[in-house]
């Protein structure tokens, strides 16, 4: 059986108004950190790294005096126009940065016995 080496990532249709509510958004692993570089969000678009708070600044509330500088704004109308609006991102960069984005994104519920 064949190897996987791309997962398929449904895009929507609109580019979402801040990059925390894009399902390419993903942690740069700890190692893989430059040291003190607050850049720990890495868009898996573009493999570019990203601020925490760059990650969630709203592209509606941006005006001409203040500019927003997305890293995927060059590519996302192209991307949309891919076979069933889906972008190929690679397994370990998807098991590395995308899993645990997700997995920190989970409610943590208390149960009482």
């Amino acid at each position: 059986m064949p190897k996987r080496n791309l997962i398929q990532i449904k895009l929507p249709p609109m580019q979402p108004d801040c990059c925390a509510e894009c399902p390419l958004l993903g942690i740069v692993p700890k190692a893989m950190r430059q040291p003190r570089s607050k850049e720990t969000m890495v868009c898996l678009g573009t493999m570019e790294a990203m601020t925490r708070i760059g990650s969630r600044v709203r592209a509606s509330q941006k005006d001409a005096n203040h500019k927003l500088h997305r890293p995927c704004d060059r590519f996302y109308q192209a991307w949309l126009r891919l076979p069933k609006m889906s972008l190929g991102i690679s397994v370990q960069a998807y098991n590395e940065c995308r899993v645990p984005y997700e997995q920190g994104l989970q409610l943590v519920i208390k149960f009482h016995k």
